[in-house]
């Protein structure tokens, strides 16, 4: 009788009072290649992670080849043959492409010295097999980003195409966790179709690609998917996640989409298509909202002509590319895309805070600007609030007041020093305005709640006066009830006259906050909605590059 090679059976994990995954059950067959579809946050990395040993604390069971299956760690899943390549490369530059193929396994002599030349000569069949150039020797270093992306696969498939047993470690493993699981000679079968489990000792591995394409030109992509099909007529199975709706309706077999950690459904890819897909990647219900209903725009205040920055010894050559933009006072200009896209990159570089110098024009108010340090965009008006509260956000060891006039202290100083009657009562203002809720302006910032903790930096920015607000991700990992509290700040803003600038992963919540939105697909403007024409599909087709 066959059996799926993975099957999960609700399996749940919590980070905190976040809830990444809830009762996850779906199976993927030997041989196929299996996409997992689903929005930024969606939990589908997470998911991928508990496969690979990556995090081993969860709910719910997993089964390789219909035995239970619990790992220790990354080790465990390598030696059964499941390897994962993330998104973010993990390559060791200064060392040669053998040594990283063997980083951690590396080969011996008789004498217990590394045997680099035996290594070699393994990595060099290994990229025979799989088609492709590249010399052993070379240093990481010193390739093109595609190679390096093919020698992260080597990597991967090194032990699997020295043909360990997978299937056969996998059973054993079934059996430190399972008594009565039966071996491998207990479940003889003479074929192995494709979409069942080789119920013999044969080697099955499986590659979990995270967004393998995100890096690649087009020639590259190519050279990939040639790989993948000749891995698959070996046995090989694919567990591949990605946005990009063209790879998945080439390439894939079956297709699981999930949402909010859950899964949604498991379609067949002929089936289906690729709006549907969008569809129930983004098919929340959105609760009904006044927030801008009643918005008038004023005059312009920041214009982007084909803004520009350059990625360094990159493929793509640009992390953003011909940017063209506007927003006026009063108005909420949202920036949708994907993760990658570069919506943190673009608010970087309009606050003078890229780590490369960009090209283009910006013009405030009327007048060319040109900022090569955050203190010049906040003397002229500008201010960002960070996507990253705690790494660029916070100050662990100050209070709420320190937090919120940081920024801010030229207003509360005289002759060089701060008045500190002054600083609190420009920190109680402001805890009063936002509504801070906190035990008072002394409290240690590491007492708030996130939601708190963030209207403090908003405070902080306020507080500068701005009149460009520039939010990137504001509401990431805070509660409902605060972002529903940023939602009317933001509206309060607006009546104020000041011009706001908003990315967010959750395009739900840009539907509700932005008057206009532009969206970027790997650093271009693909499409541009006013109020009354976004959806959250539209949205997600022009993030996927998908043609309307």
């Amino acid at each position: 009788m066959s059996v799926p090679l993975i099957r999960f059976d609700c399996v749940s994990k919590q980070f905190h009072a976040v809830k990444a995954l809830s009762s996850v059950s779906f199976d993927v067959r030997q041989g196929e290649f299996h996409a997992l579809c689903g929005e930024n946050g969606a939990g589908k990395s997470t998911l991928m992670k508990i496969l690979s040993g990556v995090i081993g604390d969860y709910e719910g069971q997993i089964e390789l080849a219909g035995k239970p299956l619990r790992l220790r760690g990354t080790r465990d899943a390598e030696e059964l043959g499941i390897n994962i390549i993330h998104q973010e490369l993990n390559l060791v530059g200064e060392l040669s492409v053998a040594a990283n193929i063997f980083l951690g396994r590396e080969l011996r002599t008789g004498l217990g010295f590394i045997d680099d030349r035996e290594m070699e000569r393994q990595s060099a069949r290994i990229f025979q097999q799989l088609d492709c150039r590249i010399d052993p020797q070379a240093l990481v270093g010193s390739l093109r980003i595609g190679d390096q992306q093919l020698v992260e696969i080597a990597k991967a498939l090194s032990q699997g195409l020295t043909n360990r047993p997978a299937v056969a470690s996998a059973a054993r493993l079934g059996e430190k966790n399972d008594p009565k699981a039966q071996s491998p000679s207990d479940h003889a079968s003479e074929a192995t179709p494709r979409g069942s489990v080789p119920e013999t000792t044969a080697h099955a591995p499986i590659l979990i690609m995270d967004e393998p394409t995100s890096a690649l030109t087009e020639s590259e992509v190519e050279r990939l998917f040639r790989i993948i099909g000749r891995l698959q007529s070996q046995g090989v199975t694919i567990v591949y996640i990605s946005h990009k709706m063209d790879e998945i309706f080439q390439h894939a077999d079956r297709i699981t989409i999930l949402r909010d950690g859950q899964v949604v459904k498991t379609l067949d890819r002929t089936a289906t298509h690729p709006r549907e897909v969008t569809h129930l990647m983004v098919g929340r219900a959105i609760e009904a909202s006044d927030v801008g209903k009643n918005r008038t725009a004023g005059d312009e205040v920041l214009r982007v002509e084909n803004l520009s920055l350059p990625w360094r010894g990159h493929v793509r050559q640009w992390r953003l590319k011909d940017v063209n933009l506007s927003v006026r006072r009063g108005e909420v200009l949202g920036v949708a895309g994907l993760m990658g896209a570069g919506r943190t990159e673009l608010l970087e570089c309009l606050f003078g805070a890229s780590s490369e110098s960009p090209q283009g024009r910006m013009v405030l108010d009327g007048r060319d600007v040109q900022f090569s340090h955050p203190d010049e965009a906040l003397s002229a008006g500008i201010s960002l609030v960070t996507e990253d509260r705690k790494r660029y956000g916070i100050f662990t060891e100050l209070t709420v007041r320190d937090h919120i006039t940081l920024s801010s202290l030229d207003d509360v100083a005289a002759m060089g020093f701060v008045g500190q009657a002054a600083e609190r009562k420009a920190a109680d203002d402001s805890i009063s305005a936002l509504r801070v809720k906190t035990a008072g302006r002394e409290a240690s910032i590491m007492s708030l709640s996130g939601g708190n903790q963030q209207k403090c930096i908003i405070a902080r920015a306020l507080r500068t006066r701005p009149k460009l607000l520039l939010l990137d991700d504001p509401t990431r990992g805070i509660d409902v009830g605060a972002k529903a509290e940023i939602y009317r700040l933001i509206d309060e803003l607006c009546g104020q006259e000041l011009a706001i600038i908003i990315t967010s992963s959750e395009l739900p919540e840009l539907i509700t906050v932005s008057d206009r939105i532009v969206v970027l697909c790997e650093g271009r403007v693909t499409a541009e909605f006013s109020r009354g024409q976004f959806t959250e599909q539209k949205l997600m087709e022009a993030a996927t590059a998908l043609a309307t």
